[in-house]
């Protein structure tokens, strides 16, 4: 999955440069694999966290005007990273932009959200499916993933998905990258809000489409769901507190 994600990356009308850090305790690949392309292999040896791995790769990367973090499980449709840069060419008040993400099978992956609440964040991994039926928490569920907005339209959103997020690096090394201090989970939602606090907008651009093959670990994980709950703790302790 990441060679392909690699690909299709790499294979833009683009000048890239990949940044590949592994943070399994065995290395996945022999660094020699990628002699003949622009890519970078980092062999951490052990599990640092989504944001510790990220900054590696921003502090290390070449000067550029854009910076992309993407899953390795995520692959980009053909001319879709070309229009997201081209939108933010022409917008310069924008720091982050994400596009539509789809399912394998080419449905929408509404990650689009508002800044989470603690009953959000409660309702969306521990509530069972029967009462997350119930009218009034169905509803605000919803709008959490902001569908009383079009997933068809371009828009300002206050916390972008972290499978795929292209910043500005002017602006990503003026909020100083990830906070280390989430291991993983929620650190999306804490620098989409520093960007939007610095007074850059986050933007949804829909007419560029990426296949994202959503695991949602911490669904089947006791030990994913610890960190989910720690990465919470540790937002609302800097954010503060909001309940609904």
């Amino acid at each position: 999955m990441i060679m392909k994600a690699a690909q299709s990356l790499l294979f833009c009308s683009l000048k890239v440069h990949l940044y590949i850090v592994d943070n399994s305790p065995l290395p996945l690949f022999q660094e020699n694999i990628f002699n003949d392309l622009p890519v970078t292999y980092h062999f951490y040896g052990k599990n640092v966290g989504y944001g510790t791995a990220h900054n590696w790769a921003i502090r290390n990367s070449v000067k550029s005007k854009y910076h992309l973090v993407m899953n390795p499980d995520v692959i980009v449709h053909p001319g879709a990273l070309e229009k997201l840069v081209g939108y933010m060419e022409q917008n310069n008040e924008v720091g982050l932009i994400s596009p539509k993400i789809l399912n394998e099978d080419g449905s929408i992956q509404y990650l689009n959200k508002r800044l989470p609440t603690v009953f959000d964040l409660f309702a969306r991994r521990f509530l069972p499916s029967f009462a997350q039926k119930i009218n009034f928490i169905r509803k605000r569920m919803n709008y959490y993933i902001m569908l009383d907005k079009s997933y068809d339209d371009i828009q300002e959103v206050p916390y972008i998905t972290g499978c795929f997020m292209l910043f500005r690096k002017a602006v990503l090394d003026k909020v100083g990258g990830f906070d280390e201090n989430f291991f993983m989970y929620l650190e999306e939602a804490d620098i989409t809000r520093r960007i939007n606090n610095a007074g850059y907008k986050s933007i949804y651009y829909p007419y560029a489409s990426v296949t994202h093959k959503w695991a949602r670990g911490s669904h089947n994980s006791i030990r994913l769901t610890y960190v989910t709950i720690k990465s919470a703790f540790y937002y609302f302790n800097k954010w503060g507190w909001r309940w609904w």
